[in-house]
């Protein structure tokens, strides 16, 4: 099937109750042929739907070729809600495509009290409050909400708070392969990566994807990773998210996959402080890799 027509699908899927709501990705329309002179993907940001482009974000892309060369290349079109762009595939092999330099808003935190707090955009415009009702029994025996807040509007901050600003980094990434597989690039041990121990193009049925997930080269243990399978109109009871799975103390992860299709492999870098006590990191990185599976 068309990978156009998959996307038209998929614009039915469910909202998501996964830890890492905003992740981006890419969709090639194939992710093998045997003669295509060129292919064609789009990219975007998943916020609630499985590959369902609730925002786009600007990124230009590099494909790196079989034979090593890297490519830069920008969108064809970019739209509201998602990219398209088009590369060319000159010789056979595994192409890669990734996104590059994609940065989204930044971010503002403060210390407050011994807490870093996301500092939100003072709300303007807002009506007058309306009276409470008189409370009902019911209403009395309610449980109070006692978690402390986790941000605080940006009039409310004080004087001689700490405050950081965060960078939000997107990276997305993909496999097309031409005629045979070769192998894939090798890591840059810059930045945040997925070191593919696995040939994402031959995935099949059964088995799994390994792969070792590093930071700047290092490995980064205990991280969890998100994988959810893609899911058209003639599946509404289809199970698409799969039991969350953890890095190792290699970093070191291991994907199972017991149906065919179209999966998102996802995760956020670092991850949430529960109770935000701990000092964000000055940059955040959400990433996702797109594969597919074959009988």
């Amino acid at each position: 099937m068309n990978h156009w027509l998959k996307i038209a699908l998929l614009t039915s899927l469910p909202v998501l109750s996964h830890a890492h709501t905003l992740s981006p990705f890419l969709l090639p329309e194939v992710f093998d042929t045997k003669a295509a002179q060129s292919i064609s993907f789009q990219s975007a940001i998943t916020i609630e739907k499985f590959f369902v482009a609730g925002n786009n974000f600007k990124t230009s892309y590099v494909i790196t070729e079989p034979n090593g060369q890297q490519k830069p290349i920008n969108a064809a079109a970019s739209l509201k809600h998602f990219n398209v762009a088009e590369f060319d595939l000159p010789q056979d092999g595994t192409y890669r495509i990734r996104t590059q330099d994609a940065v989204g808003n930044s971010g503002k935190y403060a210390l407050v009290d011994g807490r870093w707090l996301r500092v939100r955009p003072v709300r303007t415009g807002m009506q007058a409050p309306v009276a409470k009702p008189a409370e009902t029994a019911a209403m009395k025996k309610a449980p109070v909400n006692t978690q402390p807040p986790r941000a605080i509007a940006a009039d409310q901050v004080p004087a001689n708070a700490k405050t950081l600003e965060v960078t939000n980094h997107f990276i997305a990434e993909s496999y097309v392969t031409k005629g045979k597989p070769t192998a894939i690039p090798a890591i840059s041990k810059k930045g945040f990566e997925f070191k593919l121990l696995t040939h994402p193009n031959e995935l099949y049925v059964g088995e799994s994807l390994k792969a070792q997930v590093l930071m700047d080269g290092k490995a980064i243990p205990n991280l969890e990773i998100d994988v959810f399978k893609g899911a058209g109109n003639y599946e509404p009871n289809a199970k698409r998210e799969l039991p969350h799975v953890k890095t190792n103390a290699k970093g070191e992860v291991e994907i199972k996959f017991e149906q065919a299709g179209v999966y998102l492999i996802t995760t956020a870098y670092p991850e949430a402080d529960s109770d935000a006590s701990k000092k964000p990191a000055s940059d955040n990185f959400s990433y996702g890799l797109t594969v597919e599976v074959t009988e």
